[in-house]
């Protein structure tokens, strides 16, 4: 067991160090305030603070951690790698990682996009280049390869790597499960078009004479559930706001696809547009998505990655929910706050660790595809290279796909070729 000397004890420094050694490196630990104690104890022992302690691994202490959020970190360099709050010769691992993990950066951003999202070029670890690593991992390993080469023995590594996949079920069905004004809006429009092959298609699937065509996106995740570690889809059930087009949740072949799939994949929440700005919408969601899956859901993903903080992410540990997947780019692939292990959402407002685990996600199909312009050969390319970034520290490489996408249908044909290419080469 490693003993840890903290010289300035907080709510801060417990939870980042918990973060590190239980999560990060698996290290069974013990924290002491006694000087005295950790002076004369045998074994592994690091100390945090700025006594010097002989024998024993030094983090110096900048008192940065306590100063979270007020502005950017200053950079340095340590043994070849970016280092957050330098300290003479040495950096502040700890109020470096406290001020990526605590999400300080969005809390004090003032810069959003059309959708009232922090624009991802504003945040310091794009800024800065460490969203393009997983940092926190990598100084994490560094640390715990320190421990092991001072006390063989003492550090076995880490868990190992998985992929999670995810998918946002934005629609559910293409044809079937919406109102009768659309149908007949939608088929006014392919008219116009003259792809009277759609008409024909549209009007089969209402009818209940052929399946939807969305529903391959199900069967995909399905068929692929032995080559991944972890399935998850994030369900809206949303169809009247000018950004939520979900079919009906309580469409007869909505609710059999669901229940067929609860034997297969996890299911999460994925709230609606205005959810983050009328909290009371996610409990009524979540309900109805409770009554057609047949099951308690508590994972979430917020539609359009559009969330408050701490409001959002306050409300959502307050019903209860367990896991948060919305920490990703809209526009890019890469790591959002420099990790790829989830941890805790510490509320910063309230000074304290909360229940509700961020689970961060590296790369998004139509972030790659939509807002990059990516081809399917470059989306695989960026996928895989995000998955071989997340092997070589031994995390959670999630990857995030659109049902449209993987249904494969019509425009969206070149895609679940792509899937499949990723899904292989993240294989754990």
């Amino acid at each position: 067991m490693l003993l840890i000397h903290v010289e300035h004890r907080s709510p801060r420094v417990h939870y980042v160090i918990r973060q590190v050694f239980e999560r990060l490196l698996r290290l069974p630990f013990r924290i002491v305030a006694s000087a005295e104690e950790f002076r004369s104890a045998a074994g592994p022992r690091l100390s945090y603070g700025t006594q010097v302690f002989e024998g024993a691994i030094h983090v110096p202490w900048s008192g940065a951690i306590e100063q979270v959020p007020l502005s950017d970190p200053e950079l340095g360099w340590h043994n070849g790698q970016q280092a957050l709050f330098p300290v003479g010769v040495g950096h502040d691992l700890f109020a470096g990682m406290f001020f990526l993990l605590s999400l300080a950066d969005e809390l004090r951003s003032t810069d959003y996009d059309e959708h009232g999202r922090v624009r991802s070029s504003s945040l310091f670890s794009v800024r800065k280049g460490l969203a393009d690593r997983p940092w926190v991992d990598e100084q994490a390993i560094h640390l715990g390869q320190h421990i092991e080469r001072t006390w063989p023995g003492t550090w076995g590594g880490r868990s190992p790597y998985r992929h999670v996949v995810t998918v946002d079920m934005d629609n559910i069905q293409r044809y079937a499960g919406r109102p009768l004004h659309r149908a007949f809006g939608a088929t006014v429009k392919d008219l116009a078009r003259g792809e009277f092959d759609a008409v024909v298609e549209r009007w089969l699937v209402r009818s209940g004479r052929k399946e939807d065509p969305f529903f391959n996106a199900m069967m995909r995740l399905e068929a692929t559930g032995a080559l991944v570690d972890r399935s998850i889809l994030f369900c809206l059930v949303a169809g009247q706001g000018a950004h939520d087009h979900a079919a009906s949740i309580d469409h007869p072949a909505s609710k059999v696809m669901l229940r067929r799939m609860a034997q297969h994949v996890e299911m999460g929440l994925h709230p609606s547009y205005l959810s983050s700005e009328k909290e009371g919408l996610v409990n009524d969601e979540r309900g109805r998505l409770q009554r057609a899956w047949g099951g308690p859901i508590n994972l979430t993903r917020q539609h359009f990655l559009r969330w408050r903080l701490p409001n959002t992410l306050r409300y959502l540990a307050d019903l209860g929910f367990t896991e948060e997947h919305s920490l990703g780019f809209t526009d890019r692939a890469g790591f959002r706050v420099s990790t790829c292990t989830p941890f805790p959402w510490y509320d910063l407002q309230a000074e304290e660790e909360t229940s509700l685990m961020l689970w961060p996600f590296a790369a998004m199909d139509s972030a790659l595809i939509e807002q990059m312009g990516q081809s399917p050969a470059e989306v695989v390319r960026s996928m895989c290279a995000m998955s071989d970034a997340v092997r070589s520290v031994q995390g959670t490489f999630v990857s995030v796909w659109h049902d449209r996408y993987l249904s494969g249908h019509r425009e969206f044909a070149p895609w679940p070729a792509v899937f499949e290419q990723v899904v292989q080469c993240a294989r754990a």
